[in-house]
């Protein structure tokens, strides 16, 4: 009787054991399901909001019959299959950032550079803790930098937003992003002194902000920038003296940096 007693509790307990794990399975499914459901519900929104494609390449390429990884202009995580990646630059598109594109809380790279975006970036974009590069030069964006976007951004590597209607002043914040590599932010209106506070990026590589409205003195603390490799700041109202071992670049090119953003 004993052992007719062990047998049949062991039974049960293997059992049990094979539905938890079932459960979690289900469980894991459903949230991954739900989570491909927002980033596609992010994406179509952003579609939506697209006024002029001139070459039809999101209405080719982006509908529900086919999953969201295998869209063109987006890649994915291969084990959760949330996107990672959305790369939609140089395609003359006209329209808004809805802020639904804050719901692709996996994403690390946004590139939306040389279109015709207007208005300006969704607060939500500037939570998505996962960001490393942010490209959306050569648009048509206004607004000011939220003066919290480290606070959210912690692992930004990549900022542009170069030729750009962007107003107001460069927050002094933009120093707790300690991971920047590359900041650009020339051909704006930004206007008011440059922050000292930027010459903590000790990363920095790149930086542009010539072509605004800048004043006053030139940081001594850009001297601390010895990783900096180029460096642009002409037509601004800037005075001062900096360490000539800073490379100077004044060139109009388009600041769409590909190769910085995978």
């Amino acid at each position: 009787m004993e052992r007719v007693h062990s047998l049949r509790m062991m039974s049960i307990f293997l059992l049990l054991h094979c539905l938890i794990i079932i459960s979690l399975f289900i469980a894991a499914t459903t949230a991954n399901t739900s989570s491909n459901i927002t980033d596609r519900d992010a994406l179509l929104a952003l579609k939506a909001h697209i006024t002029h494609d001139p070459t039809n390449f999101l209405a080719k390429n982006w509908n529900t019959s086919t999953p969201v990884c295998n869209w063109t202009g987006v890649a994915c995580d291969i084990h959760s299959h949330r996107v990672t990646v959305l790369n939609i630059s140089s395609l003359n598109l006209r329209g808004t950032i809805p802020s639904q594109l804050g719901n692709l809380s996996s994403l690390q790279s946004l590139n939306l550079s040389c279109n015709r975006l207007s208005g300006s970036i969704p607060s939500a974009i500037f939570t998505i803790y996962t960001l490393k590069n942010v490209s959306l030069g050569k648009n048509q964006l206004s607004g000011q930098i939220p003066t919290n976007i480290c606070s959210n951004l912690p692992f930004l590597e990549f900022l542009s937003l170069s030729l750009n209607m962007f107003h107001g002043g460069i927050p002094s914040t933009l120093s707790n992003c300690t991971y920047l590599r590359i900041l650009s932010l020339a051909y704006n209106d930004f206007s008011g002194a440059v922050p000292r506070e930027i010459g903590n990026l000790t990363k920095l590589k790149v930086l542009y902000i010539g072509a605004n409205r800048l004043q006053g003195e030139i940081p001594r603390e850009f001297g601390n920038l010895t990783e900096l490799e180029q460096f642009s700041l002409p037509t601004n109202n800037l005075q001062g003296m900096i360490l000539n071992f800073l490379q100077f670049y004044s060139s109009s090119a388009c600041f769409c940096i590909h190769s910085f953003v995978h």
